[in-house]
């Protein structure tokens, strides 16, 4: 079964019009039936009265006319009083059941025997040789499924001999009356399926029409089509009127909150926008950097980010520096925040060039600027001889340092807390051996926590795993693999996404 005839079967109108036909079809069979039932029960009454008078008024009619057992004058005159009854087909015969006079159709049987069923019904009726030219006594065999009579009586003959008469006859004012019963339950039948078929429609306009229009405008307005709107004469003034008036009402109040909304959402997506602008441009540019051969993916997850990251170099101590962080929070909120640390962190620099101090005096601005109302994790890694690196992680995501050629992996632990945890936190200066053409891997949380449509999150694992398998590349096109996977894998982007890879340069 496909959708549409799911969504038919599952209509209001279908079930109420489907339970409709077969009540109205019990109801104009159940009415059928009793006046048919009655009205059958009426004519059967009339025609066994009607049965019993006219076998008297036959027997009062021909009592006066003698038959001699030939076919003379009185047969004729006894043959032309039963046509007036419609009885032209009859025959009489004698006590041995031989047929010795019959007219009609039955003319041909002259001399045979009647069946041993009339015969027998002929002993029932038998009168005394002594009685009276004609007996009362009769048998009548009623056929309710035609309306017809089989008539038998006994007559005494001007011989003295006693014949039977046995004839059918039919009362036509019953079958008048039986086709007239058929046309009238006709008529009652007509009358019932019109009458229902009226009144179907009636509801149909008075109530499925303005539903229908209702679940159509609501469906339109569904669609983005928030002009959709109802309309009929509204004159019933019913409950469907007062909710048709409703819902144009409510799609007016809708239209006009989203149209409000989208104005809104536009001014400030503008200003976000350049909000996004303003970010950039505490960016720092790679061309001072290109012996690091920098790979980089900077990625928000609005249009404003709560990722930052720096590049610092100061060439008589032969200093590079590289800053990551990630202020907690996404969008408007924590953007804010990078531009307070990013403006902070460059003020520190100028003071004074080294990285541990310059993270201790962070933290006290994010601290106490902001007053433990936000906080940021952030690596720092700091390039001033050769054959070492040293970090400074204050609760960020571990970065690693690999080896191209024995893809040897090191993790750097965190030193401390994150930044903006309190004013007195002093973080310490690690280091650690590399050799020219390392790669150090600088990351946020939203690389290795974002979840997958397979389920789970992206991970650490998947995320080293993606790398050593390209660590023959350039460190651009690492970066480029890595994104490509996550965004193939991605099942949503909850969080900022950032990656910096470093080659350690000669």
């Amino acid at each position: 079964m496909n959708k549409s005839q799911v969504k038919t079967t599952n209509s209001l109108r279908f079930k109420i019009g489907l339970f409709y036909s077969l009540l109205a079809l019990l109801n104009i069979i159940f009415f059928t039936v009793m006046i048919f039932e009655n009205q059958s029960d009426l004519l059967l009454k009339n025609f066994q009265f009607q049965s019993e008078n006219l076998a008297n008024t036959i027997l009062t009619d021909i009592s006066s006319i003698g038959l001699s057992g030939k076919e003379d004058q009185n047969f004729e005159l006894f043959r032309k009083t039963l046509k007036l009854y419609e009885i032209e087909n009859f025959v009489i015969f004698d006590s041995e059941g031989i047929i010795q006079l019959a007219a009609g159709k039955e003319a041909n049987q002259k001399g045979k025997s009647v069946s041993d069923k009339t015969k027998k019904k002929s002993k029932e009726v038998s009168s005394d040789k002594e009685g009276s030219l004609f007996k009362a006594r009769y048998n009548l065999e009623l056929n309710e499924s035609d309306f017809t009579v089989d008539f038998l009586l006994p007559i005494k003959l001007l011989s003295g001999n006693e014949n039977y008469l046995s004839a059918s006859f039919n009362i036509s004012s019953i079958q008048d009356r039986l086709k007239q019963l058929y046309i009238q339950v006709g008529y009652a039948v007509v009358w019932g399926i019109v009458f229902h078929v009226i009144f179907a429609i009636l509801v149909y306009r008075a109530i499925f029409r303005r539903v229908g229009l209702l679940e159509n405008a609501s469906k339109k307005m569904e669609s983005g089509e928030l002009d959709s709107r109802v309309s009929w004469d509204f004159k019933s003034n019913d409950e469907l009127d007062s909710l048709g008036r409703s819902f144009n009402n409510m799609a007016e109040e809708i239209q006009s909150k989203v149209t409000t909304i989208t104005r809104l959402n536009d001014e400030i997506n503008q200003e976000l926008q350049i909000g996004k602008e303003v970010q950039e441009l505490f960016l720092p540019s790679p061309k001072k950097y290109k012996k690091f051969k920098i790979g980089k993916i900077y990625r928000p997850m609005r249009e404003v980010s709560g990722d930052l990251y720096q590049y610092f170099h100061f060439e008589e101590e032969n200093y590079y520096g590289f800053f990551l962080a990630d202020a907690s929070g996404h969008g408007v909120s924590a953007a804010l925040v990078t531009v307070v640390m990013a403006q902070s962190l460059q003020a520190i620099m100028k003071e004074t060039h080294s990285p541990i101090e310059a993270i201790n005096k962070l933290g006290e601005v994010i601290a106490n600027r902001l007053q433990a109302s936000f906080f940021a994790t952030g690596v720092f890694v700091l390039f001033q001889e050769s054959g070492s690196v040293k970090f400074v992680n204050a609760g960020h995501n571990a970065p690693f340092i690999v080896r191209p050629s024995t893809k040897e992996i090191r993790f750097i632990d965190s030193s401390g807390p994150p930044l903006g945890m309190g004013d007195d936190i002093v973080y310490s200066l690690e280091s650690f051996p590399v050799l020219p053409g390392d790669k150090i891997i600088l990351y946020t949380d939203g690389v290795v926590e974002t979840p997958i449509k397979s389920g789970g999150l992206f991970g650490l694992d998947r995320f080293k795993e993606i790398v050593l398998d390209n660590i023959e590349k350039s460190n651009s096109e690492i970066v480029d693999s890595v994104m490509e996977i996550l965004e193939k894998e991605h099942e949503e982007y909850k969080d900022d996404v950032t990656m910096i890879i470093l080659d350690v340069p000669e």
